[in-house]
């Protein structure tokens, strides 16, 4: 798989993990989007209206091929101008990726964009019910952001390496349930035992590893990657007693 294809699959991973819990539009032309200068409307890869993020990917044509003409280059250069004011003047944020530059530095951006998102939506006029449910999801979307980017900052090219890989994996579907693993009837796990590198098995999600502990008290996180790949954040406290220790 060639570089550049890689970064975008990781990327596309990288999205899929963040936005969870997010419906997502891809390659939309929604009708607000229009270029004054053409009366033609322009194209999102992502757009999660609920996040009031959009996300355009630079570097390619629309068959998701790397462009070779700087003339197309410096059009498309134009039209991203015109889609980032346009989304503001609509209250959208912008997410622009260029698979080919630091994925660190775009984290970041990420990060901000999720926190000025959540700063528009508490300012808004949508219903408070609306605010109260998708503020949250905005605030574990930044963790997860954090937690990537922590984990991106390690191995920088491994990583985005096992992105990709994921992402292959998540095209091709999941994989055949496992069986469920045994769970003797035993006392709640220690948290002293739940230490980073620990192997553990969830009632729900099976056997995986923890990855990361952060935090105190009530507030106290844990992160493990699960054998297939996905990981997931819990409260400790809420999820102490559905952990077994593997080894």
């Amino acid at each position: 798989m060639s570089t550049i294809f890689l970064a975008l699959n990781a990327w596309r991973e990288i999205l899929a993990r963040v936005f969870e819990g997010f419906a997502a539009q891809t390659n939309v032309s929604p009708e607000w989007l229009v270029n004054p200068a053409t009366r033609r409307r322009l194209k999102l890869d992502y757009y999660y209206p609920d996040a009031g993020i959009a996300v355009r990917i630079a570097g390619l044509t629309a068959k998701g091929q790397p462009r070779q003409s700087d003339w197309d280059a410096l059009e498309e250069e134009q039209r991203d101008q015109t889609r980032a004011e346009m989304c503001r003047q609509n209250g959208v944020q912008l997410f622009l990726i260029d698979p080919m530059e630091d994925p660190l530095k775009q984290l970041d951006t990420l990060t901000r964009l999720l926190s000025r998102a959540s700063r528009m939506l508490a300012q808004s006029d949508r219903p408070d019910r609306e605010k109260a449910r998708w503020m949250p999801k905005l605030a574990e979307a930044r963790e997860r952001v954090s937690a990537l980017r922590s984990r991106v900052d390690k191995a920088p090219e491994q990583m985005m390496a096992n992105l990709a890989e994921s992402w292959r994996d998540r095209e091709a579907g999941p994989p055949p349930a496992p069986e469920p693993l045994p769970m003797p009837a035993v006392a709640t796990v220690a948290i002293q035992d739940l230490a980073v590198g620990r192997r553990v098995a969830h009632e729900r999600f099976g056997p995986g590893v923890i990855t990361a502990r952060e935090g105190d008290g009530a507030e106290a996180k844990i992160t493990i990657l699960f054998d297939g790949e996905q990981e997931r954040t819990f409260l400790l406290a809420l999820v102490q007693d559905k952990l077994r220790i593997l080894s």
